[in-house]
């Protein structure tokens, strides 16, 4: 079976990791980074004072997350190597099921779709892979 389906949704996915770790870093972040300290003062004027550092935190953390998305997209790419047509990886599918989870913790609904798409196809050809299997070797044991 041809894994042209799961390396085609892969690439979207990987190219949304890198439209959202853009919009994340440089929209906003930048934004954050310089409409913080008045959101955060407008919700909690007892923060007031220390409300700048406060900021850079989760500047930091937004940027963090932004870096991280980029390098699961690069991993993606990277990892289309090794996906081969008629073959079952199961630590191929670990990591579908660990990106799946993972963007459904931190509510990435666009990426929890398309993985959770890969991983439902990629299990589906895995099926259909073996049962071809086990029909070669039986046809082979009865000869």
């Amino acid at each position: 079976m041809e894994r042209k389906t799961e390396r085609r949704i892969i690439v979207a996915a990987s190219l949304w990791h890198f439209i959202n770790a853009m919009l994340t870093i440089f929209v906003f972040g930048l934004w954050f980074k310089n409409n913080g300290d008045f959101a955060i003062m407008e919700l909690y004027p007892e923060l007031a004072g220390g409300s700048s550092s406060f900021v850079d935190i989760l500047y930091t953390v937004l940027s963090s997350y932004g870096v991280i998305l980029i390098l699961i997209g690069i991993a993606n790419i990277y990892c289309l190597r090794y996906l081969k047509d008629n073959e079952i990886n199961r630590k191929w599918q670990l990591w579908i099921l660990v990106l799946c989870l993972g963007s459904f913790f931190t509510i990435d609904i666009i990426s929890s779709l398309f993985y959770m798409i890969v991983l439902v196809t990629y299990t589906s050809k895995n099926k259909a892979i073996r049962y071809k299997l086990e029909k070669n070797e039986f046809i082979r044991s009865s000869i």
